[in-house]
């Protein structure tokens, strides 16, 4: 393994990167300077970050910070806004995959071909358009986790601040757990740093309870939605596509990984991370999303391509057709989504599903057989050829 940066060299050099490659993604994706649909109400909730406004008031943390850095332009003249800080928020994302692939082992120019490749993928690229969305942040703090792993007192507060910033974080407790053990933390810490991290976001939801007007996202509301099983079923058929359709041929990397090391290396911790990943399907529905998340297994399948003799040139291989085969199946990608939230009514004009998640097995698979027929012929067709040609060395 390489001798990393020190810090003092590592993150300009990685705020840096991150600038970069979000400027050169944004060549093929551009940034709209507008925020969008839960952007907007993060945008609203930036305005007075303690007046427990919107649907999630509780989710304060990135309000917060960008209500800070805006009082701060402003004092000398300027103002942020919210939009601006969102794509700053990506590229601070792509400036944290950066730190930690060189972090994890990569060199410096290993560390910029994986920062590259993940780049124009869908875990960057559909927040050019979902602008204020939380996945880049919840991205960030979660690298930073995976950093953190052999400092109890660092990765859970990591954990509580992310559990501020968006509660998605906790269905991937099980995998960062995981990730601990690994590393030779103890079972004990974590008992410990978990409790202590659930008591103080419990207390903090109870008190947004008692003063938020308009909060919606509650433990009720999830309670109440009835997407198990059937539309967790459907949803996890969508992800299927999207999983194609924001990271291309990179998939494939992810089967070589599992055959490359032993199965409890590579291959539990990758069912352990999908399992974390669907079990989301049960009380949230925003697929596209969620699907991003694959951009970890795939930095960590990327590492390990590093270490062959030729990694760097297949990665570099797999990145260019990846970018661009996320850009051709952009039509597929509008096609099912329309198909996923309208359907047509007898006088041919098109109305929003009452049921979106209960429809999509029993009305939108049977009404795109070989869109979603293609896409599951696609992914066993490419896990079985890489799983049969991984003993070749690359």
């Amino acid at each position: 393994m390489p001798r990393p940066l020190p810090p003092a060299a590592l993150w300009p050099l990685s705020l840096l990167v991150g600038v970069g490659v979000f400027a050169l993604t944004n060549l093929v994706e551009p940034a709209l300077p507008a925020t969008l649909n839960f952007g907007t109400d993060y945008a609203a909730m930036a305005a007075d970050p303690f007046g427990y406004v919107g649907s999630f008031p509780h989710r304060l943390l990135t309000p917060l910070f960008a209500r800070a850095l805006d009082e701060a332009a402003r004092a000398f003249g300027g103002s942020l806004p919210y939009w601006q800080f969102a794509h700053g928020c990506t590229s601070a994302f792509l400036a944290m995959l950066f730190a930690a692939a060189h972090r994890l082992g990569a060199t410096v120019p290993q560390a910029l071909l994986l920062t590259l490749g993940l780049g124009f993928t869908g875990a960057v690229q559909l927040y050019k358009g979902h602008v204020g969305y939380p996945e880049p942040v919840t991205f960030a703090l979660m690298l930073a986790t995976v950093l953190a792993v052999r400092r109890s007192g660092w990765f859970w507060t990591l954990q509580l601040l992310n559990m501020l910033h968006h509660e998605q974080i906790l269905f991937f407790w099980p995998w960062l757990c995981w990730w601990r053990r690994r590393h030779g933390a103890r079972w004990r810490d974590d008992l410990v740093g978990g409790s202590v991290t659930l008591a103080l976001y419990v207390g903090w939801r109870m008190h947004v309870g008692t003063h938020a007007k308009a909060q919606m996202l509650t433990l009720s509301h999830y309670l109440g939605l009835d997407y198990f099983p059937v539309g967790t079923l459907g949803l996890a058929a969508l992800n299927l596509l999207a999983v194609f359709m924001w990271f291309g041929a990179m998939p494939l990397l992810l089967a070589w990984h599992v055959r490359r090391e032993r199965f409890r290396d590579a291959g539990a911790p990758l069912l352990l991370f999908l399992f974390c990943q669907h079990a989301m399907f049960g009380v949230a529905h925003d697929v596209y999303r969620f699907t991003c998340f694959l951009f970890l297994p795939l930095l960590l399948a990327g590492l390990r391509l590093m270490q062959e003799r030729r990694g760097p040139i297949v990665w570099t291989a797999f990145a260019v057709a990846s970018a661009a085969l996320v850009v051709w199946q952009r039509p597929v990608f509008v096609e099912v989504g329309v198909r996923v939230l309208t359907d047509t009514g007898p006088d041919g004009v098109p109305f929003v599903r009452p049921h979106i998640v209960a429809d999509i097995v029993p009305k939108v698979i049977p009404a795109m057989p070989w869109t979603f027929a293609a896409y599951g012929a696609a992914a066993l067709v490419t896990i079985a050829a890489a799983l049969a040609r991984a003993n070749r060395s690359t």
